[in-house]
């Protein structure tokens, strides 16, 4: 099957972009930033500078540039989920979190179609 994503900001909406201060490693995998994000549950963000040594290792390379739906759980929190299937994200076996990292909202609409 090949899958076509389309994510969307709604019209008039501007990005929102979080520090992240902590990652779980656990089921569901949970974000916390270091100030109020204010995100939505199924918004849709995509997590960068988590990879690699840039310049000292993060930890959750696993999570890094990818599009992941969110559900808040607090005013600084919330936990990731795939955004096709929906199911919750396990990190228990990922290199655990370091520092760093940012929370990049790039949707409030995912669709996808697939043949």
């Amino acid at each position: 099957n090949t899958y076509c994503i389309e994510e969307k900001l709604m019209p008039g909406q501007a990005a929102k972009r979080a520090d992240i201060s902590a990652i779980t490693n656990a089921s569901p995998c949970e974000i916390t930033t270091s100030a109020a994000h204010g995100f939505s549950s199924l918004d849709v963000v995509r997590l960068t500078d988590l990879n690699g040594n840039i310049p000292v290792a993060r930890g959750m390379d696993p999570l890094n540039r990818l599009s992941w739906e969110i559900v808040v759980t607090g005013s600084t929190t919330f936990t990731l989920r795939d955004p096709i299937t929906h199911e919750d994200i396990d990190s228990t076996g990922y290199t655990a979190y370091v520092s760093g990292g940012y929370c990049n909202q790039i949707a409030t609409q995912f669709t996808y179609s697939g043949d």
